[in-house]
């Protein structure tokens, strides 16, 4: 349904917000912190949904970087992140 990008100094919070259809009564926040190499493509022109969205464990000892996100339907998102936390609206 959205997506936005907090600034804190000199890193940064992506804020999805993800629903099955148009309407918001079963949408999901959901908040990762510390957010590095976002990597977004196919967006605008109406619509973009993510079909299946895959979390992973990084284990490469890099700092603020524990987990990483990609959508593994059309590899229209990845980035990875230190934490993250969620609700519902």
């Amino acid at each position: 349904m959205s997506i936005n990008i907090k600034f804190d100094d000199f890193k940064y919070d992506l804020v999805l917000v993800l629903s099955a259809n148009a309407s918001d009564l079963d949408a999901v926040t959901l908040i990762f912190h510390d957010v590095s190499a976002l990597d977004l493509s196919g967006f605008g022109g109406g619509l973009t949904q993510f079909m299946h969205l895959e979390a992973s464990r990084v284990d490469d000892g890099l700092d603020r970087i524990r987990y990483e996100i990609r959508d593994q339907g059309g590899e229209r998102i990845s980035f990875k992140f230190f934490t993250f936390s969620g609700s519902n609206i």
